[in-house]
């Protein structure tokens, strides 16, 4: 190869079956030392978030969780976190289905799926909608999509400000094959900000503009009166899913 793969195709390239990825990737990335290390980071991560007993990991992150926070925690409360967490399907993690736009536009189908996966400390647990996150816990996510197009992660915090999760400050996505349960490259922590935050993710078959996500984004808050509980769909063409987060 002229030149190394992206962290995304190699991303793409990983989650193939070993018999089907492209010949030429295998010859490079054994000769390669970068790309040998994204993709031991990248297959270490699909064994410890997609491996064959995610339900048992869930239960000792669970236990793990409950425990560091005994002291500041009511029992009936955490009762009604840590449920939803543990009767989740195996390896079903929190899955996203993408919605149809909004307001009569002709959305483009993509069959978009994204999964959650939150990594506090050595705990791993299945991220769900509305829980209550920490700062330094670091997301990860896989997403799931029929054709190629633009993906575009971000999250926006109560205050309006937008943290681009895989560009640096740019909203304009990154291009994506079709494929399933590819997981993205590397992994999100997030900042010391108290109050709520929600997850967007978008796909689009074109390129996305910068101007109008943050255009729409801001409108959509603004709706919701600043609320981001209410604030769950932005005015795009695109399909889209969100969940949202609280820091406490």
């Amino acid at each position: 190869m002229a030149a190394c793969p992206s962290r995304l195709e190699l991303s793409r390239w990983e989650a193939h079956p070993e018999g089907e990825r492209p010949a030429e990737i295998v010859v490079h990335v054994e000769s390669c030392d970068r790309c040998g290390a994204v993709l031991a980071d990248i297959s270490a991560a699909r064994s410890l978030l997609l491996g064959a007993n995610p339900e048992a990991a869930s239960l000792r992150a669970a236990r793990a969780i409950l425990e560091q926070t005994r002291a500041r925690r009511s029992p009936r409360r955490w009762l009604k976190l840590l449920v939803p967490v543990l009767l989740v399907p195996a390896a079903a993690a929190l899955l996203l289905v993408a919605r149809p736009v909004l307001h009569d536009r002709a959305g483009v189908k993509g069959s978009l799926i994204i999964e959650t996966y939150c990594k506090r400390g050595e705990a791993v647990f299945l991220a769900v909608d509305g829980a209550e996150f920490l700062s330094g816990d670091r997301l990860r996510f896989a997403y799931t999509v029929a054709k190629p197009g633009f993906l575009l992660v971000f999250g926006m915090d109560d205050r309006g400000v937008l943290f681009p999760y895989y560009q640096e400050q740019s909203l304009l996505g990154v291009p994506v094959e079709a494929g399933s349960r590819v997981l993205l490259p590397g992994s999100v922590e997030l900042d010391g900000h108290r109050g709520w935050e929600r997850i967007f993710a978008l796909w689009s078959e074109g390129a996305l503009r910068e101007d109008l996500v943050r255009r729409a984004a801001a409108s959509a808050l603004g709706a919701a009166s600043g609320d981001l509980q209410r604030t769950t769909t932005l005015d795009l063409p695109v399909e889209q899913v969100s969940f949202l987060l609280r820091k406490p």
